[in-house]
């Protein structure tokens, strides 16, 4: 289509789960958010522990004790 008219939008069929399946999709929701946002910190802290390890070795190598 060309374009979308209200007419066509106040005709449209737009299924709405039940609230106890909104409320359940939004718990899952929330739980994968939080999954998510533990494991970035997980990945900041290990970058950061890997930065570190990166600058120890070359701190060692350029002073001859590798």
């Amino acid at each position: 289509r060309k374009r979308i008219v209200l007419k066509d939008i106040k005709k449209a069929f737009i299924p709405v789960p039940p609230l106890n399946k909104q409320k359940e999709i939004i718990e899952k929701f929330n739980g994968i958010r939080t999954e998510t946002q533990r494991l970035e910190t997980l990945y900041q802290r290990k970058l950061q522990a890997l930065d570190e390890l990166k600058k120890s070795l070359l701190h060692k190598a350029f002073n001859g004790e590798l």
